[in-house]
């Protein structure tokens, strides 16, 4: 398996030529990004907490953005009068369901590699979207899907390998997309704190970069689950983990959050039922529905907020909306572990 990072740049990819051939993107291009950065709730005293609501994005999820870009940029590099284009990537969830949409849009191919424990809606969704699947056995995790979705691209070059966790248009789509925009929405202040899930390390590395060329000394927090840690020595493992976010396993390490210049990045680790439950504490109290990262992300603020001053902000961000089952689920949570937070 190879995990060397590849496309290096200094922007993100450019629209034109994708826009140009396959005018049906105009209505998805023109309303992606431009998200709410929005005051939440946030612990008594301590720094206030500003949330970007990637749900706004067409397809519902920040994974919209990192999906368009790295789908542009295939775009961008293929001769089309050598063949057609046919797009493969791993994914077990939202960037999945954005390039198969994508990919329906344009009647371009999409081949996804996802766990077999993918839930039934989000199988049915890829597959309307007319998207061609290989099942993994979930306990392979994300080594597993990225080593299956290598060997099929070296069984058959003519598929375009996307490799969202190694290609740096997952970094530049957030460094000079998402990031800026959360620059100008602070109007001229600076954050902070930055708080966001591992997952891939895209959208943590990337926002970082931006966010730190208005303060170098901004500390910035990972969100990773319990159940498997980033940088973990454990095996990856088919437990209840909180969608989006984990380590691989094995020691192996996210190689977009490797290459991030901070020393000693901390981590914030949620399991899956406090994750949950935070889905229905955070609808309780505001009647915004997030999802279990976004929850996650949201608990990484509270604790980063309360060691910075009244006077500062952290910036996270809510990647998706979830479900209401889920938020279901985490109320039962909620109150299950509540009478333990009191007594704390």
């Amino acid at each position: 398996m190879n995990l060397d990072l590849f496309n290096h740049l200094d922007r993100a990819p450019d629209p034109a030529k994708a826009l140009d051939m396959f005018p049906q993107l105009s209505a998805f291009y023109y309303s992606l990004g431009k998200t709410t950065l929005l005051p939440v709730p946030g612990p008594q005293g301590g720094a206030r907490i500003l949330a970007k609501l990637e749900f706004e994005n067409p397809f519902g999820s920040v994974k919209d953005r990192t999906a368009f870009g790295m789908f542009c940029e295939a775009i961008n590099g293929h001769d089309f009068n050598l063949r057609p284009l046919k797009l493969l990537d791993a994914s077990g969830g939202n960037m999945g369901r954005a390039l198969a949409m994508l990919g329906n849009m344009c009647d371009i191919p999409v081949h996804l590699v996802i766990p077999d424990s993918s839930p039934e809606a989000l199988v049915r969704t890829l597959r309307e979207a007319n998207g061609e699947l290989t099942l993994v056995d979930c306990r392979h995790f994300l080594l597993g899907l990225i080593a299956r979705a290598q060997e099929i691209a070296l069984a058959d070059p003519g598929w375009t390998l996307l490799a969202q966790h190694l290609n740096l248009v997952n970094v530049a789509v957030h460094q000079y997309g998402t990031g800026q925009e959360i620059r100008h929405q602070l109007r001229g202040g600076k954050a902070g704190g930055w708080v966001s899930a591992v997952g891939t390390g895209g959208t943590l590395s990337g926002v970082y970069a931006a966010l730190a060329q208005d303060n170098p000394a901004l500390k910035v927090l990972g969100v990773t689950p319990k159940e498997l840690p980033y940088g973990t020595m454990a095996p990856p493992n088919g437990l209840d983990k909180f969608a989006g976010a984990g380590g691989m396993g094995f020691g192996f390490r996210q190689p977009f959050i490797s290459r991030m210049r901070v020393d000693r990045l901390p981590f914030y680790q949620l399991d899956w039922q406090g994750s949950l439950a935070a889905m229905y504490e955070f609808y309780h109290l505001t009647g915004i529905r997030i999802g279990a990262s976004s929850a996650a992300n949201w608990k990484g603020a509270c604790h980063l907020a309360q060691t910075l001053g009244s006077d500062e902000q952290v910036v996270t961000l809510f990647a998706d909306a979830g479900s209401d089952g889920d938020r279901e689920k985490g109320e039962v949570f909620f109150h299950q572990r509540r009478p333990l937070a009191l007594r704390g």
